[in-house]
């Protein structure tokens, strides 16, 4: 797994990057746009989300465990999964809607 440095400095624009994969724990992702990203089974551990822009990030199989200032609302502009690792206080349940099926991914 590729790892970048959250301690360097904040992360600001991912739009559109290729970041499958990619720990990102504890990266200071506050007001970072991440749209169209694709972070599948990518790393977020204990990452600060807020004002973060998700819409059309890919993240299939990432890990937000212990996520910080992350929403449903961020989520559900994303293209998400069951396999996502979700942060204790989110719950799953409000993001049925947004959450692919394995026959959505297949076709």
């Amino acid at each position: 797994m590729t790892s970048l440095s959250p301690r360097d400095r904040p992360i600001r624009n991912l739009r559109g990057a290729f970041i499958r994969r990619t720990d990102l724990s504890n990266a200071d992702l506050r007001d970072a746009e991440l749209s169209g990203a694709d972070a599948s089974n990518a790393r977020f551990t204990r990452s600060n989300f807020e004002g973060a822009r998700l819409v059309g990030t890919i993240l299939r199989g990432a890990d937000l465990t212990g996520a910080k200032n992350l929403t449903v609302e961020q989520l559900a502009s994303a293209v998400i999964d069951a396999r996502m690792v979700l942060p204790d206080y989110i719950d799953r349940s409000r993001l049925r809607d947004a959450v692919e099926s394995p026959a959505d991914i297949a076709s």
